[in-house]
């Protein structure tokens, strides 16, 4: 049997693509212990109130060339607060978002200090909530060395995988070739998923995964 690598970094309210990625994947790492970046989806992301995309980002001491998993949220800054109040009035009127909207509060009740850790909670709500029966692991946690390209071949060897998930037209900074000659070739995935139903009068693409699921509920058409 062949299997399938599929790698990401860790997202404050991932998008659907995220879920679409691990739900496509035999093995799904999430790269908490490459380097944060700023002004991307690791602290910030998009949901929608009346027909407007609304960014949440999560405050964050900034340190170049740092881990995911050692960034430090700035809790001086009453971010949890916002966000959720933010949440509530985009969704409250929404069809399902009462059918999560206690287990879903109880994330911004808690005192987090850890960004990656407050965004894994996150994505394993979701996985749970749609029922995703897939395992998630961490690149942290297997023990291997390299960093780029060689760090990615090095997981697809740790799982014994054949195929490892790029986005096509990416091959500027994931040859081929390279990974050909360790053995694994490419499974090419998009960043593409059906129009769902929203509340507004247009549909607004690429918001978090939280919009789908308080319009449409937990069943996940992708």
């Amino acid at each position: 049997m062949t299997s399938t690598v599929g790698c990401l970094q860790p997202s404050y309210l991932p998008w659907i693509p995220f879920f679409k990625r691990l739900i496509n994947c035999d093995y799904f790492v999430i790269l908490d212990d490459v380097d944060f970046s700023k002004n991307s989806s690791h602290n910030r992301n998009y949901i929608s109130n009346n027909d407007t995309k609304n960014l949440l980002t999560v405050p964050v001491y900034y340190k170049s060339k740092c881990p995911i998993n050692q960034i430090k949220i700035d809790n001086s800054k009453n971010w949890k607060k916002k966000h959720y109040k933010s949440i509530l009035q985009a969704y409250i009127n929404s069809k399902f978002f009462h059918s999560f909207q206690t287990d879903f509060e109880e994330i911004y009740k808690k005192e987090w200090n850890s960004l990656f850790l407050l965004n894994l909670e996150i994505i394993n709500f979701f996985k749970t909530y749609f029922n995703i029966k897939k395992n998630i692991y961490l690149s942290s946690e297997l023990n291997l060395v390299g960093s780029g390209n060689e760090k990615l071949v090095n997981i697809c060897k740790y799982f014994n995988a054949k195929y490892f998930v790029v986005k096509k037209n990416t091959e500027d900074y994931h040859p081929k070739e390279y990974f050909n000659n360790h053995g694994i070739d490419f499974k090419y995935h998009e960043n593409t998923y059906k129009e769902y139903k929203q509340m507004g009068n247009i549909f607004i693409p690429n918001l978090s995964i939280l919009d789908y699921a308080a319009n449409n509920g937990n069943n996940l058409i992708i």
